[in-house]
């Protein structure tokens, strides 16, 4: 069937004709599809990874209330051992320093003439103070004399004679300090 239009050209009707779009307008639509798939597929893998992680922490903390006990046993015993060794140092430290006081008494007791009487003894470090009573100031150096010639002790100076009284007896009380030289 043909078909004529008598209208003018510009009352006519255009014909309508289906054209697919240019592709310079499809691209920013692709595009966008693009990186919704792209951020679609990160998410899921992130999820994934997420659900094994969770999954790893689970096994974790069920494996660590399974060695709670034996952590707790290990931390007590390396607590004890610990104050164990700290003991052993200080017997240790003790026994070392034992044969020397041992020596410095005895020679102490060597250099001590008759009639003096030592009433206290006391280190401090290196430095030894003796307190002691006698008869006389003789005595006293005697002592004194006794002292430095020993190899044990030495640089001895008299800090303190005075005189005093002891059952209606006169007495010299000193005071004499010595370097250990062991």
């Amino acid at each position: 069937m043909i078909r004529i239009n008598l209208l003018p050209r510009d009352e006519r009707q255009a014909r309508r004709s289906f054209a697919l779009p240019k592709m310079g307008s499809l691209m920013p639509v692709l595009v966008l599809l693009l990186v919704i798939a792209l951020f679609g597929t990160i998410s899921v893998f992130q999820a994934l990874q997420i659900g094994r992680l969770n999954a790893d922490i689970a096994r974790a903390d069920q494996e660590s209330a399974k060695l709670a006990p034996q952590i707790r046993t290990i931390q007590e015993l390396t607590v004890k051992r610990e104050e164990l060794q700290r003991r052993l140092n200080v017997i240790q430290d003790l026994d070392k320093t034992r044969l020397q006081r041992v020596m410095l008494v005895d020679e102490l007791s060597r250099c001590v003439p008759e009639h003096l009487w030592l009433t206290s003894y006391d280190e401090t470090g290196n430095k030894v103070l003796i307190e002691g009573v006698t008869f006389s100031n003789l005595i006293v150096a005697d002592f004194m004399t006794r002292l430095e010639a020993s190899p044990l002790y030495g640089t001895v100076d008299l800090i303190l004679a005075e005189k005093g009284v002891i059952d209606n007896r006169n007495v010299v009380k000193f005071k004499v300090t010595a370097l250990m030289t062991l």
